[in-house]
């Protein structure tokens, strides 16, 4: 099934933005800061700020994937983009 069709209707669903975090979850929006060197946090974080120890362990392996090693960032973002083309997922 195609991701893009398959929720019909959209789920709301609650978070906490950066802006309003306090305790474990501003400190896993700080260590985002860190590791990304930008203020900018994604819907697909914020989702699991209700979570922060899931949002941690999310940012941990992003931090992994897309930070770490000797291969450079746009290298690794072409390789999202081509694993996500191949589940024919266009999020």
């Amino acid at each position: 099934m195609d991701c893009v069709h398959a929720v019909k209707d959209p789920v709301h669903i609650a978070v906490v933005p950066p802006s309003k975090a306090t305790g474990e979850t501003a400190e896993v929006y700080r260590t985002l800061a860190r590791v990304s060197g930008s203020g900018l946090v994604a819907k697909v974080v914020q989702v699991f700020s209700l979570r922060p120890a899931s949002m941690r362990r999310m940012i941990r392996g992003w931090e992994l994937a897309m930070w770490s090693g000797n291969e450079p960032r746009t290298q690794r973002e072409l390789v999202a983009a081509a694993v996500s083309r191949l589940n024919d997922c266009h999020y």
